[in-house]
C-alpha cells in the first residue's frame, strides 16, 4: 500500500491538501480538510440559508437614493425649461403680471426641486453605492439652483431700474 492509502489526510506529492470526493477544493493557505470560503466569509453549514436582512424587510437596491436625486432634479431642471419656452406664447395671451406671478411661482417650485435633487445627490455621495446618478444629480441640481438664483437677481435689477 502507498503512503496515500495508508494516511489520507496526508498531502499529496503535488503541494495540493487533500480533499475526499464531494468536498470542495481547499484553497491554498487554508487548513488541511476544511472546505474553501471564498471572499473571506465566515464558515456556514452547507444547505442552511440564512436571509441578510431581518424578515418582513426588504433591502434597498444599491444605487436607488442615487436614482431618486437624478430624477429629482431633472424633473425640477425640464419644469424651468417648459415654462420658459411658452413663456413668450403666454405673453401674447394672459398678459404681462399674470407671465410674471405664474413665473415666480413656477421658478419657487424648480428652485425647491433642484434644491432637492442636490441634497440627495450629496447624501447619496456619502454612502457606499455607485456614485455616477448622485454626480450627475449634484450637477444637474446645482446649474438649476444656479440658473434660478441668477435670474432672480437679474429680475430683481430690472425691478429697480438699473
Amino acid at each position: 500500500m502507498s503512503d496515500q492509502q495508508q494516511n489520507p489526510d496526508a498531502p499529496q506529492d503535488s503541494g495540493r491538501p487533500y480533499t475526499q470526493p464531494g468536498q470542495p477544493y481547499a484553497q491554498p493557505g487554508q487548513p488541511y480538510g476544511q472546505p474553501a470560503q471564498p471572499y473571506g466569509q465566515p464558515a456556514q453549514p452547507y444547505g442552511v440559508a440564512t436571509p441578510p436582512y431581518a424578515s418582513g424587510q426588504t433591502a434597498p437596491r444599491p444605487g436607488s437614493l442615487g436614482r431618486t436625486a437624478l430624477i429629482v432634479a431633472v424633473s425640477a431642471a425640464a419644469v424651468g425649461l417648459f415654462f420658459q419656452i411658452i413663456t413668450p406664447f403666454m405673453y401674447m395671451s394672459v398678459g404681462y403680471q399674470f407671465v410674471d406671478l405664474l413665473s415666480n411661482l413656477v421658478n419657487l417650485i424648480v428652485l425647491a426641486g433642484a434644491g432637492a435633487g442636490l441634497v440627495l445627490g450629496l447624501i447619496t455621495l456619502r454612502r457606499p453605492a455607485p456614485h455616477l446618478l448622485a454626480a450627475i444629480a449634484i450637477g444637474v441640481g446645482g446649474s438649476a439652483v444656479v440658473g434660478t438664483l441668477v435670474s432672480w437677481v437679474s429680475n430683481l435689477f430690472y425691478y429697480f431700474g438699473f
